[in-house]
This record gives structure tokens, sequence and C-alpha cells, in this order.
């Protein structure tokens, strides 16, 4: 299969206070640049086929109409886009409208990821996004009557002092749009966030735990099956390029703090935008570091990452494919979790349940 293709573009209106990633404000005369750097940095891999194409951030939509038609023609000058490919694009509601809903279908784009994250505007207010409810729902309508027909909606649940029925009111505004597709995300408080420094407190692990199991069976009640730990799609719409990702496939990464996979060998770039810009002065690429990993650890990192999926994993088939058996002790550890009701074993597959998919993170500790 070929690789997967993620395309990083670190330009914000505003730095949401959540915020950790490789994301800057008021870098306006740094765009230009930019895709310069990115045309370049493409060039080397002149040819190279392509089964999904993912454009996040920051925020691509900070873009203006002729800056996304000029990266839309990079990715098509340099790449061979297998047919069919799922090509995503990122969308904020607060910098976006109807030109570039359709500017980006036009251009080649068939799936879009909305950052509503609440329609409660005093949550939204909260988490520092630049958007109302009342944009959220007319840039999704925008995308409908560009003809977008597969539409992420990315919410956040279970904020400091939300209710559950403000979780539910969420939860079903969400599922109204009649979207094919939502991402789920607690509120996670990382270094480098506004946040993190105003020592900003989550709520407890329990909480969180008990409230993903809420929300979880309220968007399977609305239609979406729970296909990975916090994305749920109608059938026929899981997002293929991040499956390839928990299937332990390869992807390129190009831009700012953009990772790549390819058969093992793992590499990264610079992670602010003018170390990448001067990396990239002096080399076809920004590689700022790089890993290569053993069978051993290819086989642990996709079984780990694959229990993230609903279909969960073959270990056999694992084995054969990296060519290294299943430790002893690990498998121990898994009987154990079976024995608790953390994962279950159906026919050759190895799956988390739901219960597991709470608590994963340990479970994945417990095996590492």
């Amino acid at each position: 299969m070929n690789p997967s293709l993620y395309i990083h573009i670190p330009f914000c209106q505003s730095k949401c206070f959540y915020c950790s990633f490789s994301s800057f404000e008021k870098k306006d005369d740094l765009i230009g640049p930019y895709l310069d750097a990115l045309d370049k940095e493409a060039s080397g891999y002149k040819g190279q086929s392509v089964s999904t194409v993912y454009i996040g951030g920051g925020t691509p939509t900070y873009l203006s109409v002729l800056d996304i038609r000029t990266l839309f023609e990079i990715i098509r000058s340099n790449f061979v886009i297998e047919d069919g490919a799922e090509i995503t694009m990122e969308a904020n509601p607060a910098t976006f409208d109807a030109q570039k809903a359709k500017t980006i279908f036009d251009s080649g784009a068939n799936r879009m990821s909305l950052g509503v994250q609440s329609l409660n505007d005093k949550y939204l207010e909260f988490l520092g996004r630049p958007h109302t409810r009342t944009q959220a729902l007319s840039s999704f309508e925008a995308l409908r009557d560009a003809g977008f027909k597969n539409i992420n909606l990315d919410l956040i649940y279970s904020l400091p002092g939300q209710t559950r029925k403000e979780i539910e009111e969420d939860v079903f505004g969400l599922a109204s749009f009649g979207s094919e597709h939502i991402s789920l995300y607690t509120l996670s408080i990382c270094e480098g966030s506004q946040f993190y420094l105003r020592n900003i407190e989550p709520p407890t692990n329990v909480k969180q735990g008990d409230e993903y199991l809420f929300v979880s069976q309220s968007l399977e009640r609305h239609g979406f099956f729970h296909y990975e730990v916090s994305n749920f799609a109608k059938q026929g719409y899981p997002c293929r390029h991040n499956i390839n990702y928990w299937r332990g496939g390869n992807y390129i990464g190009m831009g700012v703090a953009a990772h790549s996979h390819l058969n093992g060998h793992r590499y990264w770039n610079g992670a602010t935008i003018e170390t990448y810009l001067d990396m990239m002065k002096e080399k076809p690429r920004a590689m700022e570091g790089q890993e290569k990993l053993t069978q051993e650890e290819r086989f642990m990192e996709t079984l780990l990452i694959g229990l993230r999926l609903a279909e969960g994993v073959d270990v056999s088939d694992l084995e054969q494919r990296f060519e290294v058996i299943l430790p002893k002790e690990k498998k121990a550890v898994i009987y154990d979790l079976i024995e608790h009701g953390l994962l279950s074993q159906e026919k050759l597959r190895l799956k988390a349940t739901l219960s597991g998919m709470v608590v994963l993170d340990e479970i994945c500790s417990r095996l590492i």
C-alpha cells in the first residue's frame, strides 16, 4: 500500500488556550516563504504515489483563497494521488466562508474536518475558540453547499464545570448536523498551553471516564459506529488516513514538526516555522531527528496502536508480518487483562472492550 501524506499548516488567527501543538499566530509574513519551502520539500518526493492526503494544523483555512490554490498545486505537481483517494483538510469556523469552501472542493479535497469543539458559546469562550455556535452552523452549511459529502466534526467534552446536561446538548447538537463522522477529545492540560500556565485543572479521570462512556453510547444511539477509541462514523465513512496510522502503515509528513514513517525508519522536522525555513534553505528536507525501529519495536507499537481500533489486532498476523513472536510475559499480561474484562479475544483478534478503551493508556503501559 502506498503511504499517506500529511501536510502541516502552522498558522492561526489565535492560539486556543488548550493548544500545545506547533501552531503560531501573527506570522502572516511567513506564509509565502512557508509555501515555497513546502514546494521544495515536496519536490524531494517527486512522483511518489500516496493513498490519502491530510492537511492539518494549526489552521489550514487561515490561508487565503490564493494560498489554498497554491497549496493544492504543490500537492498535485509533486505527488501521484491514487484514484478515489481520501483528501482531507481541517477547517476553523472563524476562518472559513463559502468562497473558501468552494475553492477547497474545486481543488480536489473530498473530506473536511470542522473544529466545532462545542455548540455552547460559554465553553467556546473558555477554550479560547475564535468562533461562535452560529459560525459553526454556517460553516457546515457552506461545506454542504460546496459539495462536500464527507464531513467530520470535532467535539471537546468533560470540561471543568460542564454538566451532564450540557454535554448531552452538545452531543445532540452535533449529531443533528447530519455529518458523517465525529471525533471526541477530552480536555488535556499539556505543557506549553495557556491552560497549563494558568493551572487549569481538568475533571478527574473517573469523571472523564464516566462521561466518555456516556458520550460514546449517545453517539451510537444517534447512528454512529464506534470504530476507534475517539472516533465515530456513519457506515462507510471512517477516516482512512488515520486508520493507516493505527494499522502501522507508512506515511510522509511535510512542514513544521511533521513526522514520517517508512518501513521502520521514523524521522521528523524542526518544530518552529523559523527553524523549518532555515533548514529548508540549506537542505532538501528539514529533518531534525530520526530513528530506526527494530522489528520487535515495530511489532509492539503496531499491536498497541491497533488496540485503539474496534476491529482490534490479529496478533498472529502481526507475528508473521514482523517475524516476531509475542513474548510469554506479554501473553500473561494479556490473559490477565482479558480476565478483568478490559480486553477480549474474538477468534484471532485481540480487542479492547469499551471499559478497556477508557483505560487504554494504562493497558498499553502494562504491555510496553
